[in-house]
């Protein structure tokens, strides 16, 4: 049951990121526009490490309160915690190489990208690569790229009040500090870097837990919650730092990558407008009726609980700001149904230990009749602290209801929910997911799922930041020109399907593309409301995709025509602008030319460099531009970084260098020099 299964450990500490924040208004993407706002972090690369060296760690200096990722929680395949096994306390890192293992790579972090200025809940991240060392042992996981879900702004609890004129989510500590939210993935690890006996009995357990992919690959599921990030350079020591706690276990086969399978969902409360500050606000958490192995703790059936994203912090005045502790909630208390079959296992606290300790993940025994009645009825999480409100009121046992499962049992969830198509042949038109239906955890039985496309127009209730003056978001050219559809594959599996059948167009000369936001409705989900507004479904239950606008290939351009591709990179990304001025025809020249991909050949760890092939046929294998810009998408070298270049656009740079190549003598052989690849 991946993540949530056993074997299991647990990593907690700090990660780093440093995304731009120049591309989060899209008046920035106006020609018009030469001098944009910089916002807070104009000189961001985009960067996404856990680090395990402080030598390492770029950004503005050393800060306060960092602290490595340690893996602070072991339990073995019965679900008992360690406190001997070799894993306890090893600092986690990440590989800031292309390929994960080996000597003399450059520096090349993994990168974190919006898919929009108007969706940045669905950021990706590529190109990461978890490593630990147990004695002998280095394991190092390439995880595959997923992007962020259940983004929640509320996560601290307001030191004034949670009404409209404070502002509270974006103005008083930052929006960014405010938030919270989860990746959930796969980790695929080399065989010949984990030997079956890695000295670490539960690393060794897990070996054997999980499986193996295609090409021979272990996988390992992980999930992490990313929260107190601080993007505010003034106003913390710890500038670009937040808390990172991430669960790994077995991958099971048939799992989702993106999202668990069998999944069952507490909605939380959230705090209202009406509410005193000291009212928290809760979110959803995932949750699963799982089967024990044979030997205790867990030999029957249990319930387990994740709320690591689900929780509330209070505000902490000393660094790292907002990292404070877990909101007091008193008991809670585990209910099925009515009530009647009494609290499930016992009451239990959420404190710094359950958080950092457990994950976030609470494990409860049902008993028989508890098990009968987890297959029908709605699960719910009372409190003992009647001070505070329930959802919508309501109590169960005289305490408040924190959480609680929709009576129907119903709930979607997406593998798979961000995706850039091409509006032509030069690039992919289409593309496929699985999305699965569940009702109280079992696969829907005769379900009829649909799904509707909704354009982002001007007050979109999915658009994440804020409308800026005479930008409406999609045009009327966008009507139509994605569809999508779902077949059900199997019992609560369906394939969506989503194709761009017509040029969406552009909704700014520098901004070639349009957003759209897929949403599911069936029996159990409630319906949608016009433009997501004023409140669109659940983020687990959209899928977002952007479409390019249709531009025709160039095989002569000029440079003229590569400025007017190239302006709004240099700048949007003050941090690429430093490295290179991709307007300066010198530069271009000279970085089109040098050097000779052969030369690369062995700098990446005996990866070829290899050559690649232009619609028309003709190899390019030299340039520094032509090499960064012909990476895979999920290379975390790839540029531009925000992967948002039509294909079309990207060949006509490419022509632009391969020309250039050609007028000198002699030009590149790139003959038997790699791969040719496409």
């Amino acid at each position: 049951m991946s993540y949530l299964d056993f074997p299991s450990f647990v990593i907690a500490g700090s990660f780093y990121t440093d995304p731009s924040t120049m591309d989060n208004d899209p008046s920035h993407y106006d020609d018009s526009c030469t001098n944009p706002s910089p916002w807070q972090d104009p000189f961001g690369s985009h960067f996404f490490t856990f680090q395990d060296q402080l030598a390492q760690q770029p950004g503005n200096g050393s800060p306060r309160n960092w602290a490595p990722p340690v893996i602070s929680a072991a339990y073995d395949e019965n679900g008992n915690i360690s406190y001997s096994d070799p894993l306890i306390n090893t600092v986690v890192g990440s590989m800031d190489s292309p390929y994960g293992i080996g000597g003399n790579a450059p520096f090349s972090p993994a990168k974190m990208i919006d898919l929009d200025p108007y969706q940045q809940a669905v950021s990706m991240i590529y190109g990461f690569y978890l490593k630990l060392q147990v004695g002998t042992t280095t394991l190092v996981g390439c995880m595959d790229p997923c992007a962020l879900n259940s983004v929640r702004f509320d996560r601290v609890l307001p030191t004034r009040g949670w009404q409209n004129w404070d502002s509270y989510g974006w103005g008083s500590f930052g929006g960014d500090s405010n938030a919270s939210g989860v990746y959930q993935s796969v980790l695929r690890v080399d065989p010949n870097c984990w030997p079956a006996e890695s000295g670490s009995p539960i690393l060794d357990q897990l070996r054997q837990a999980t499986i193996q992919d295609a090409a021979g690959n272990l996988l390992l599921a992980i999930r992490f919650v990313l929260d107190a990030y601080q993007n505010v350079p003034w106003h913390s020591a710890d500038f670009r730092i937040g808390r990172a706690l991430a669960t790994i276990g077995p991958v099971k086969p048939g799992d989702p990558v993106q999202c668990l399978a069998g999944t069952r969902w507490l909605a939380g409360r959230t705090a209202q407008s009406t509410d005193p500050w000291n009212q928290p606000s809760f979110y959803g958490a995932p949750f699963q009726v799982m089967q024990g192995p044979a030997d205790d703790p867990f030999a029957g059936p249990y319930v387990a609980l994740d709320l690591g994203n689900a929780l509330a912090t209070t505000y902490s005045t000393v660094a790292p700001f907002a990292l404070g502790e877990l909101i007091d909630l008193g008991e809670l208390s585990v209910y099925i149904g009515d009530g009647s079959t009494g609290i499930v296992g016992s009451p239990f606290q959420v404190t710094g230990p359950f958080y950092n300790g457990q994950g976030g993940i609470q494990r409860l025994p049902l008993t028989a009749a508890q098990a009968t009645a987890a297959a029908s009825a709605p699960f719910s999480i009372t409190s003992s602290l009647t001070t505070l409100n329930g959802i919508n009121g309501a109590t169960l046992n005289g305490q408040p209801v924190l959480w609680q499962e929709d009576a129907a049992g119903t709930w979607v969830a997406c593998d798979g929910r961000n995706f850039q198509l091409a509006s032509d042949a030069s690039g992919q038109t289409s593309v496929t997911s699985n999305v699965y239906v569940t009702v109280f955890g079992q696969p829907a039985q005769d379900y009829s799922l649909a799904v509707t496309v909704v354009p982002c127009m001007q007050g979109n209730g999915a658009a994440t930041v804020p409308w800026s003056a005479g930008y409406s978001g999609n045009t009327s050219q966008s009507a139509g020109a994605l569809q999508a559809s779902v077949t059900q594959a199997a019992a609560g599996v369906f394939q969506l399907s989503t194709q761009v059948v017509s040029d969406p167009g552009s909704r700014t000369p520098e901004l070639d593309c349009q957003l759209y936001f897929l949403c599911f409705t069936g029996p159990g989900l409630p319906p949608l409301n016009p433009n997501l507004n004023p409140a669109p479904p659940p983020q687990e239950q959209m899928v977002s995709c952007v479409a390019w606008a249709s531009y025709p290939l160039n095989t002569t351009p000029t440079f003229a025509e590569v400025q007017s591709i190239m302006k709004v990179y240099d700048k949007l990304f003050r941090a690429m602008h430093q490295r290179m001025d991709l307007l300066d025809q010198q530069t271009f020249f000279t970085f089109s030319l040098n050097p000779p991909w052969v030369a690369l050949q062995g700098a990446f760890h005996g990866q070829e460099a290899g050559t690649w092939t232009l619609p028309g046929g003709e190899l390019i294998c030299s340039g520094t531009i032509p090499y960064y810009m012909t990476r895979e998408i999920t290379d975390p070298r790839f540029m531009p970084i925000m992967r948002n270049l039509s294909p079309n656009k990207r060949d006509t740079v490419l022509y632009y260098s391969y020309n250039l190549q050609q007028q000198q003598d002699p030009p590149p052989n790139c003959q038997g020099d790699g791969e040719v690849r496409r």
